[in-house]
């Protein structure tokens, strides 16, 4: 198919999605009646929006994967050999991440079976974090399905393979054992270490604030060492030291994030482009300390209520100050967003977040239709594609900021508002 015609498809879905959620957030009675009917009801949302396009896409239309999916292909392909990752191949995620994306190969080998995992595992989550939410909120099944319903992390898991939603999935599975058992020690240690082997350096990020929010902060680290030391021991007889490839900091500039939207002016003032590595280390910086800020903030406040809101303060902010993030990188958090920022009965908010949503999937092509644009050169301004795509990075940057500012309104209140 052809890359305009994709452009065009995705355009479609984002219409027919913006229409979708704009009058389903308004029918409150008719998800009131919907309500003893949940599995069915998100079972038939994530089969509708997720499911039936992947079979489109995949089977009839026979299309091949974009987005990161061929780059997993080339690590899952040498994995499911048994080939060990770092020594034997490159990558920069944890070390069961490639094992993990190469066991549908067993069964269907083809780049397609890596989409499909990405689309049940999205599913998964998708139904954990209802489970999180669905005796705090009584709207916890109409935002469920409204999500599923948003074309952007349908474009993100079908078309570009994203897992990033991943890291918001051990959080959730830490938020449902901590209900369960009210313990925030030795099980949620050992959850949040099995995130960090299974997934990518990011996900550590959030245990920055995360600490802040923690009763039992020696059993937790107990639970993290008792997953974490025999991996290292392991990582380290078999590939010695390039366990720590993960680690090494990318000079990708990816866009849309602060970095990237004030690059022109940040060249001009010195003269020539800016050093990557050192705005990469800035940023990193900036990011956690916000993120550690917010969770000194929310100490005192009940772990279901500060967790995702340390988690949506830690990845909101990746995405504005970290020059190596895309837009995509929104996929780890717009779940919880839509739970803890959204309000559906605000009308300004479901129009930000439909704006948000089709600058998630508009950018992104665009920029990568433009040969991925750095504005070093200010005077490519003048062409109306190169101004359009500058100015949507403005705009996504714009929505990356209003949601920054919702976190730091909610967690300036001396007490959990109600949803």
């Amino acid at each position: 198919m052809a890359t305009l015609t994709v452009f065009y498809v995705k355009l479609l879905l984002l219409a027919l999605s913006s229409v979708m959620v704009w009058i389903g957030a308004q029918a409150d009675t008719f998800w009131s009646k919907l309500q003893n009917r949940d599995t069915q009801v998100i079972g038939l949302a994530w089969a509708i929006f997720r499911l039936l396009p992947f079979i489109l896409i995949f089977v009839l239309m026979n299309q091949s994967p974009r987005g990161d999916v061929p780059f997993f292909w080339g690590k899952a392909s040498v994995a499911v050999t048994g080939k060990w990752v770092y020594k034997d191949f490159v990558s920069y995620h944890a070390p069961l991440f490639s094992y993990l994306i190469a066991l549908p190969l067993l069964l269907w080998y083809s780049s397609k079976a890596i989409v499909l995992l990405m689309v049940l595992i999205e599913g998964v989550i998708v139904w954990l974090t209802y489970r999180v939410y669905q005796n705090q909120t009584a709207n916890a099944l109409k935002t469920t399905s409204l999500y599923l319903a948003l074309s952007a992390p349908m474009v993100m898991v079908l078309l570009g393979g994203q897992e990033d939603i991943w890291i918001w999935g051990v959080a959730a599975w830490m938020l449902l054992y901590y209900q369960k058992n009210h313990k925030d020690g030795l099980g949620l240690g050992v959850r949040f270490a099995s995130g960090l082997v299974l997934i990518k350096a990011t996900f550590g990020f959030w245990l920055f604030p995360l600490w802040f929010l923690l009763k039992q902060r020696w059993p937790f680290l107990l639970g993290m060492l008792i997953v974490g030391i025999p991996t290292l021991v392991i990582l380290y007889l078999t590939v010695e030291m390039a366990f720590l490839m993960p680690l090494q900091i990318t000079n990708n500039l990816l866009t849309p994030n602060l970095f990237t939207v004030v690059r022109p002016l940040i060249t001009a003032l010195l003269g020539h482009a800016p050093d990557l590595p050192t705005f990469t280390f800035a940023g990193l910086v900036v990011t956690l300390s916000w993120a550690t800020w917010i969770g000194y903030k929310l100490r005192h406040w009940p772990l279901e209520r500060s967790l995702p809101l340390a988690f949506l303060a830690t990845y909101v902010g990746m995405t504005i100050f970290q020059l190596t993030s895309p837009g995509y990188y929104a996929f780890t958090y717009l779940l919880p967003l839509v739970f803890e920022l959204v309000n559906w009965k605000n009308k300004k908010d479901i129009v930000i977040l439909l704006m948000f949503n089709a600058l998630l999937v508009i950018q992104p092509f665009l920029f990568t239709y433009l040969n991925s644009p750095t504005y070093d050169d200010i005077s490519v301004l003048g062409s109306p594609l190169y101004l359009l795509e500058y100015s949507l990075q403005w705009l996504n940057v714009l929505c990356f900021g209003w949601y920054f500012w919702k976190i730091l309104c909610l967690s300036s209140s001396p007490k959990p508002s109600s949803r």
